[in-house]
């Protein structure tokens, strides 16, 4: 299993929005709406990290009133 915490600066009034779409979307775990320069954060695991990038560059950065995203890949093995 590969799993990423994806950070999501969108559209600040359509933070609801995008939390929503994500909650569409088999891979992501979880999604909450933050305070910061980013909006929203979810967790998303997949089969494999190749799996993880298709869900996050074919799915997640394809939701309507996201301006960018940062993904912290989580290292398997550790903490």
């Amino acid at each position: 299993m590969s799993g990423a915490y994806v950070i999501i600066h969108c559209e600040p009034t359509e933070a609801d929005y995008v939390i929503r779409n994500l909650k569409y979307i088999p891979e992501v775990k979880e999604a909450r709406d933050v305070f910061g320069y980013y909006e929203v954060v979810c967790k998303v695991v997949a089969n494999s990290q190749h799996e993880l990038e298709k869900v996050i560059t074919g799915k997640i950065r394809k939701i309507k009133h996201i301006i960018s995203t940062m993904t912290l890949t989580i290292i398997e093995g550790q903490g």
